[in-house]
């Protein structure tokens, strides 16, 4: 009985170091993303202080961070994946993440938001709106960044 019992435990221990070190391996490329992006914006950006991160996957992908730079100002850093070509904004003079919420939330009477991030679509950069319908499937809302004018909607994906 007690050879039985060391064997469950053991086996169990295995299965969960085993569950543990999947999910550690599945979150590396976000983690690696995440800190490139932010050193690559300390060093062509003055970023100072870090504070949001998006990982945009449009016709390219875009790394965003959002933060302080040297002089206190809030700034969004959007950079190129191939390339590593950036842009930085000054936050006072974009649409907030909260404004475009509400415009879709408005447009499309979504089920559920599901999630805002920062990318370029067209060479324009963008705020993409991603929710869920009634029917249970995603739609994607696209808004200017800078004017907050609404661009376009996917649905049904």
């Amino acid at each position: 009985m007690n050879k039985k019992l060391g064997i469950a435990l053991v086996s169990m221990l295995l299965f969960i170091i085993g569950v543990s070190s999947l999910i550690t391996h599945s979150l590396s490329p976000y983690k690696q993303a995440r800190a490139e992006t932010i050193e690559l914006a300390k060093r062509r950006a003055d970023l100072t202080e870090a504070e949001d991160f998006y990982w945009y996957n449009g016709d390219e992908t875009f790394f965003t961070v959002t933060g302080k730079n040297r002089e206190g100002s809030s700034i969004i850093v959007v950079v190129q994946q191939d390339g590593g070509a950036i842009e930085v904004f000054n936050q006072d003079e974009v649409v907030t993440k909260h404004e475009v919420i509400v415009a879709t939330d408005n447009r499309e009477n979504p089920k559920k938001i599901l999630e805002a991030r920062i990318g370029m679509h067209k060479d324009q950069p963008v705020w993409e709106v991603s929710f869920q319908l009634e029917n249970d499937q995603t739609g994607y809302s696209f808004f200017s960044l800078t004017s907050g004018e609404w661009i376009q909607t996917i649905k049904n994906i």
